[in-house]
């Protein structure tokens, strides 16, 4: 059911970009509009990319500036989510460039919480279990390659096979390929 939803909206999501783009007058409205859309979704990704709250931000705010200069100049887009995820990804790449240190989550936050409602702190046992599988986890992530993740990323985002294509600028079957081999390897090295 998670996916027929998640295909349902995407549909959703991309007619109503479609209908956006051509139904408003302005140029400036139809990006107002399409930044209220796809706001979210990109800040998520700069937040879960760079694990910084302020950059992923301002990175958000630039995609949309730099979509607005784009149409400004007459250019076209075909597919506007695909476009802007691409423009995210070069962000990513060119801020990831500046600080190539990896930075992982920090669960001294979630210890804290516990200790402050102890009911919602799991058994001992539970917790070492919990932990073992994220390090697990987050060990088997740091050995993916950034395009790796960064495929990861913008599936998770909701992005369809052949709009991560067009970002990655490669055929959709592929992709689909190099998805299929990632998922084995996170599932080899935490298994």
């Amino acid at each position: 059911m998670v996916g027929k939803y998640s295909l349902i909206e995407t549909l959703s999501l991309d007619g109503e970009l479609l209908r956006t783009m051509r139904g408003v007058s302005t140029l400036e409205v139809k990006v107002a509009q399409v930044f209220d859309l796809l706001r979210d979704p990109v800040y998520r990704y700069f937040l879960r990319r760079l694990a910084n709250a302020s950059e992923a931000e301002d990175l958000t705010q630039e995609v949309f500036l730099r979509l607005y200069s784009w149409l400004d100049k007459g250019r076209k887009v075909e597919n506007i989510r695909a476009w802007v995820f691409r423009v995210a990804h070069n962000l990513v790449i060119d801020r990831e460039a500046l600080n190539t240190r990896f930075q992982s989550l920090d669960s001294n936050e979630w210890e804290r919480v516990c200790e402050t409602y102890p009911d919602l702190a799991p058994s001992a046992e539970r917790r070492l279990l919990e932990q073992e599988q994220q390090g697990k986890f987050h060990l088997a992530l740091k050995r993916l390659s950034p395009q790796e993740r960064e495929c990861l990323d913008l599936r998770a985002e909701g992005l369809s096979y052949r709009e991560i294509a067009e970002v990655f600028d490669m055929r959709t079957h592929t992709l689909v390929s190099f998805l299929r081999r990632v998922v084995k390897k996170l599932f080899r090295e935490i298994l």
